[in-house]
């Protein structure tokens, strides 16, 4: 704001206007503290939105039919460990087996040295090479050992990479090894397995490629699984059993066992029970009510969002339907309108029974989501129809609270411009005013001068 303090009047016309300006802007003052207080509201709307987001994933990740089929794998030895793999069709039980085998790379050295890798190997502009009972060609540029290897190792899906090494000064061979394990990737040189590499010599095995080897059964006629890397999926549903060393003949069998996951399923559960209460909480704190000094929230006394809270603490107190209380899983409501949850009462009620234990949370049977009497079935749906974008309670009093902001910050830089229109009016008026008293003091001293000139 410009000064216009009175040269002539002395008046402090700058404090005027500003105070002037104070009592013009009150409406917009007024307007300001509503979009605070909305900003506030839609805030708090947010904070239970996200809340109710994450019971609605927590209950999902219960409510789902595999997460109840998973299982723990154990190994009864170091020569193979076992894991799991939740899915529809896991099975629970265990498996007896031997490590006979490892899987293997084809590997191969060549016995002749040269005295560096710039020596030349090869005639031919090319060779052949069998991997997996398949020839590939391999096209080669510069014939020296370093080129030799450049080539294979560039040679696009060829299976075999090749290494230039140094045994002793100025004595330099070359290793092939095949780039997967198993049988399949056995390689050698047509025509016999003659090198194509004559200044190298012929090659000497490393090692022959293998499958690795479980045997099952009768020692002297055990059921052979094989594998070309050490891992075994699905020996039985869902379970991977990965082989880390060969057993002796003298070595205890390997038994896995793959057993129902109860403590995972507890804690996803827990998980559950948690974020609903913490989804009641935020909602408990958002709209308590003014007491004494402490303020109350920014949704006071709001209905809508306690009916949000009544609904998760019904979809405890309701029951599970003809399965009767959540009690028999270890969950019920405190007094205080909290959920609780007894892991130990739950882990007992799920090895008794997983299948019922399951149905409490899991109404299958009915189709119509309103209607199911699962828990997770229950409190998915209630935070479905709190959050659902655009259609939830929330999302709609979110965008409604968004849309008044938006309202009154375009009211807020409506006044903006009328003030500053009047601000300058003030500006305008007063500096009239000061050249008006202006005129008048130099009029006075015209008149004063004329008298005294009589006199």
């Amino acid at each position: 704001m410009g000064s216009v303090d009175g040269l002539i009047s002395g008046m402090s016309t700058s404090s005027v206007i500003s105070g002037l300006m104070q009592v013009e802007a009150a409406p917009q003052t007024a307007l300001k503290a509503k979009v605070a207080t909305q900003q506030k509201v839609v805030t708090a709307y947010q904070g239970i939105n996200a809340k109710m987001q994450a019971l609605q994933s927590a209950a999902k990740a219960i409510g789902d039919p595999t997460a109840w089929k998973a299982g723990t794998a154990t190994s009864s030895s170091d020569a193979a460990t076992a894991t799991t793999t939740a899915s529809s069709s896991t099975q629970s039980g265990s498996l007896t087996f031997r490590v006979k085998q490892l899987a293997a790379a084809h590997s191969m050295v060549f016995g002749t040295t040269v005295s560096a890798t710039s020596d030349i190997i090869m005639s031919d502009p090319s060779f052949d090479i069998e991997v997996g009972g398949q020839s590939k060609t391999v096209t080669v540029t510069d014939k020296s050992l370093k080129g030799v290897v450049d080539a294979i190792n560039k040679t696009a899906d060829l299976g075999v990479k090749a290494t230039a090494f140094q045994i002793s000064p100025g004595n330099y061979t070359m290793q092939l090894t095949s780039t997967t394990t198993g049988l399949a990737s056995q390689f050698n040189f047509p025509n016999g397995n003659a090198s194509p590499f004559a200044a190298l010599g012929a090659v000497t095995p490393v090692s022959v490629g293998a499958d690795a080897e479980l045997a099952i059964g009768d020692e002297l006629t055990p059921l052979k699984v094989t594998s070309s890397t050490n891992t075994f999926k699905d020996l039985m549903a869902g379970l991977t059993v990965t082989a880390t060393k060969k057993q002796a003949d003298t070595d205890p069998p390997v038994t896995v066992t793959v057993a129902p996951d109860s403590e995972g399923i507890a804690a996803k559960v827990q998980a559950m029970i948690d974020a609903a209460n913490s989804a009641l909480s935020e909602i408990g704190t958002q709209t308590k009510n003014k007491s004494g000094a402490v303020a109350g929230g920014p949704l006071a006394g709001n209905s809508i969002m306690s009916q949000v809270s009544t609904s998760v603490l019904t979809t405890v107190s309701g029951g599970a339907g003809a399965n009767g209380s959540f009690k028999a899983i270890g969950i019920e409501l405190t007094r205080d309108g909290k959920l609780t949850f007894d892991k130990a009462k739950f882990v007992a009620a799920f090895n008794a029974d997983p299948v019922k234990t399951q149905a409490y949370f899991i109404d299958s049977a009915e189709p119509d989501v309103t209607k199911k009497t699962g828990l997770a079935d229950k409190l998915a749906n209630v935070a479905d129809v709190t959050t659902q974008t655009n259609t939830g309670t929330l999302s709609r009093l979110i965008i409604s609270g968004n849309d008044a902001i938006k309202d009154l910050n375009q009211r807020v830089d409506d006044w903006d411009v009328r003030l500053q229109a009047r601000q300058a009016t003030l500006q305008k008026q007063f500096g009239a005013m000061e050249t008006a008293l202006g005129r008048l003091k130099n009029q006075g001293s015209w008149l004063s001068g004329q008298l005294a000139s009589l006199g």
